[in-house]
């Protein structure tokens, strides 16, 4: 007759309170080693469930009533408040709802004669009865799939009650949305009152760095995976913070949306984080982007639009490569190559030294001295003018946000260093 053996695990959890007193709780499960011949080993997800739920069980029950014991110190005299009486709340968690004591306390008579009001603690904890681990998780899981299958799958790993149905999903998540969309009209009221323009009225301190803000903002085009989606958009992503050499930190953030305004709030509210109150100069550095055009409008004077000189010397350097290919000696080569590379040398120093106007025109000339006496261009010839045609458009669309390189240095001290020519 065989029989059939049995393991019992005991899992301790022991902890010091608060108060320095050591809680001790133990958790028991059993295992049959009959489960071995069917494949099972190991805890499982019933297991983890009620591991996390004791344990769970324990933490709560312990941090309430510390908690509710702190809340019943007055904070200006120091006496205990009168208890009003004792009940009991659920408090729902990831790892399962937790019944908790729940007492209410009345106002301190010394400090509030007279007022006969009781308060309970724990309603400033979780005022809706749920932690928002719980409440997160819950819209996060709603709004990706629907509420009868994300309200299923927390219930299969997740040591939940019953009543946590589809109706429960639903109500957690339209109500975290509501939330959300009152966040962003406070941000936007909030980034909506500093838009005005404004004279500075404090010291004018040349050269201070806490009145230099920089945003330096740069995009990327994401592309559907499928070849024939029409699903492709548009992601910003932006560096925020103070200028001058040796200033730490800055905030980012990242958007898929290019409005122009929704691109200011998110800038203003990243720029408030790190001490922006409205004063001061704003530089925007960026590509030169069409999309990232409008936030330098929309920002607060005093902002100055600057192009990254990375992304120049990026459109430089084909075209000198291509020119430097040229000039090798060759049997066919043209007379001109060697001067070609020295003028495309000399477009670069000018832009970098701020010299716009007049790259503008060595360029054209270049372009025009490139043009073939005849139909027939070789390739080489043909990239080059192509080449310098689009530096010519972006130079002469972006004018005046192209600034020296000693001017853009000291504005753009958040960015990566970048190579000079």
């Amino acid at each position: 007759m065989a029989t059939t053996a049995a393991v019992k695990w005991k899992i301790a959890i022991e902890g010091t309170d608060a108060f320095g007193e050591v809680r001790r709780h133990e958790i028991r499960v059993d295992k049959s080693w009959d489960r071995l011949f069917d494949g099972e080993i190991g805890l499982s997800v019933e297991d983890g469930k009620k591991i996390m739920a004791a344990l769970q069980t324990v933490l709560v029950s312990q941090e309430a009533d510390t908690y509710t014991l702190f809340r019943r110190i007055c904070p200006d005299c120091g006496v205990l408040r009168p208890v009003k009486d004792y009940t009991s709340r659920r408090i729902r968690t990831v790892f399962g709802t937790v019944e908790v004591r729940n007492p209410r306390w009345m106002l301190c008579r010394n400090c509030h004669p007279g007022f006969a009001f009781a308060f309970a603690p724990l309603c400033e904890v979780c005022p809706d009865r749920a932690t928002p681990e719980l409440r997160e998780l819950t819209a996060r899981l709603g709004s990706m799939m629907p509420y009868r299958q994300a309200a299923s799958v927390m219930a299969e790993f997740l040591p939940l009650e019953p009543t946590e149905t589809h109706a429960t999903v639903r109500k957690r998540t339209i109500r975290t949305g509501e939330g959300l969309d009152r966040q962003a009209a406070e941000e936007e009221r909030s980034a909506a009152s500093q838009v005005r323009d404004r004279r500075q009225l404090e010291l004018e301190l040349p050269g201070d760095r806490r009145r230099e803000f920089v945003v330096s903002v740069d995009t990327a085009h994401v592309r559907s995976a499928d070849p024939k989606s029409a699903r492709n958009f548009e992601l910003v992503v932006a560096r925020c913070g103070r200028g001058g050499r040796g200033e730490a930190g800055g905030r980012y953030f990242a958007t898929a949306s290019t409005d122009q305004y929704a691109l200011r709030d998110r800038a203003f509210q990243a720029l408030q984080q790190g001490g922006y109150r409205g004063i001061g100069d704003v530089a925007v550095i960026s590509d030169g982007a069409e999309i990232l055009k409008r936030l330098p409008r929309a920002m607060p004077k005093p902002t100055t639009p600057i192009i990254d000189w990375f992304h120049i010397a990026m459109k430089i350097q084909p075209m000198r490569q291509i020119a430097d290919h040229m000039a090798r000696p060759r049997l066919d080569g043209p007379e001109t190559s060697p001067s070609i590379a020295r003028r495309i040398r000399a477009v670069k120093w000018r832009l970098w030294h701020g010299r716009v106007d007049r790259a503008i025109r060595d360029l054209q000339e270049l372009l025009d001295d490139l043009r073939p006496a005849d139909e027939i261009e070789n390739v080489p010839t043909s990239r080059l003018r192509s080449l310098g045609a689009q530096l010519l458009t972006y130079v002469v669309s972006n004018r005046s946000a192209i600034m020296a390189s000693a001017t853009e240095r000291g504005f753009a001290s958040l960015l990566p260093s970048r190579s000079p020519p």
